[in-house]
């Protein structure tokens, strides 16, 4: 059986005005993963930009950033100081376009940066508000990359990621577990009106069956948008390919949740219930 691989999901409030509180709190659950042993962490969707899709992004978009801009470089800093890899959201500019893209991006242990996944799907307006997702950001590929993760103990995982409403839709979980072991996925949107314990059981009905991992980070805490508190509830979890909950986030828990991971761990009772391609 192969070894196993510790991953973390780290929460982090939301952001205002000044990210220097933000980049604390992020610094401080990568020091916590690296120290458990994590091999790969995973972040919040626009990891360190408040969530704001129904103001004027007029207001915004000059936050966007380059593949190769500060936020990365900082990202890529940490992942190489701490030596494990960190999956995290940006607003990424492209070149010749008018709007950015809703990135997931991977820092390797060596500082070296790759975009793996951005939102294809945006959502509509919430009810009541001018603006969405759509007047933010350009719709990103509907496909994207996994790349090879290297952990301790010569290990490695093919990781890839989805954007947050990206993952409601069972194609976007076909096509991003194509060639992956496990799957990322970034949230950061407000609490969606769902029933208590239907995020966790959505991503692990999903991990079961396509048979990957699933490592979630999102927001926690209160931020104001429009004048009006929006509500995040911190789901951060990690999910095995068998789709158990291995690890979940708690609000007095420490800053990361960390688990050990094992792969091919997927009994052969499950396997034969499962469908196949």
């Amino acid at each position: 059986m192969t070894p196993p691989c510790r991953v973390a999901a780290i929460p982090v409030g939301p952001a205002g005005p000044d990210p220097d509180a933000l980049w604390r709190e992020v610094e401080a659950g990568i020091s916590e993963a690296a120290a458990a042993g994590a091999g790969l962490a995973v972040l919040p969707e626009l990891t360190i930009l408040p969530f704001v899709a129904g103001e004027d992004p007029a207001r915004w978009r000059h936050l966007a950033e380059p593949a190769d801009g500060p936020t990365a470089r900082r990202m890529a800093a940490l992942a190489r100081r701490h030596r494990l890899a960190l999956v995290f959201g940006a607003s990424l500019s492209e070149p010749g376009e008018a709007l950015p893209l809703n990135a997931a991006l991977l820092a390797q242990p060596d500082g070296s940066l790759v975009r793996i996944a951005a939102k294809h799907r945006l959502p509509p307006p919430l009810p009541g508000e001018r603006f969405g997702e759509a007047d933010h950001f350009q719709s990103g590929p509907a496909e994207g990359r996994a790349v090879r993760v290297g952990f301790p103990g010569g290990v490695s995982l093919r990781v890839a990621a989805l954007v947050c409403y990206d993952r409601r839709y069972p194609e976007a979980w076909d096509a991003a577990a194509a060639g992956a072991d496990l799957v990322a996925i970034l949230v950061a949107g407000p609490a969606p009106q769902d029933p208590p314990g239907f995020f966790t059981a959505e991503l692990a009905g999903h991990a079961r069956r396509c048979r990957v991992a699933a490592v979630a980070a999102a927001r926690h805490g209160t931020e104001h948008i429009l004048g009006r508190p929006v509500r995040h509830d911190g789901d951060s979890l990690v999910v095995g390919p068998g789709g158990h909950l291995l690890a979940a986030w708690q609000p007095d828990a420490p800053a990361a949740v960390i688990s050990p991971l094992v792969i091919d761990s997927l009994p052969a009772s499950v396997r034969l219930s499962l469908p196949t391609a």
